[in-house]
């Protein structure tokens, strides 16, 4: 592997790692609640952001080895399955945002209710 090569993947996953960290951050967070269907839910969105993020990672990382490479034919070829890629990827996401906000949602739903009596 070349240096090149490995400096434009670093600097793929230097993108990435702010990401990444909020990520670590949030799931440490979420461990520490109480057992729940709320939890569960949120420790799967977390789950999908991070597989989501580092699968667009590996999406990158494909054409640029192929270009390092001189494989240029081989970029074009999988130019659709790159983009159906991302476009899954960008779904995936999407889930665990709309998981993320409803857990969220719910537990603040949940702390703001008043006490039965």
């Amino acid at each position: 592997m070349n240096l090149d090569l490995l400096l434009s993947l670093l600097g793929m996953a230097a993108v990435r790692l702010p990401l990444l960290i909020a990520l670590g951050i949030s799931l440490v967070w979420v461990v520490d609640t109480p057992r729940g269907a709320i939890r569960s839910v949120a420790l799967w969105a977390l789950a999908l952001l991070a597989v989501g993020t580092l699968a667009g990672l590996v999406l990158n990382i494909v054409p640029t080895y192929l270009v390092q490479q001189g494989s240029y034919g081989n970029v074009q070829m999988l130019s659709w399955w790159l983009r159906g890629g991302h476009f899954a990827l960008s779904l995936v996401n999407a889930l665990g945002m709309v998981l993320l906000v409803w857990a969220m949602t719910r537990a603040l739903r949940n702390r703001s209710a008043p006490p039965a009596p």
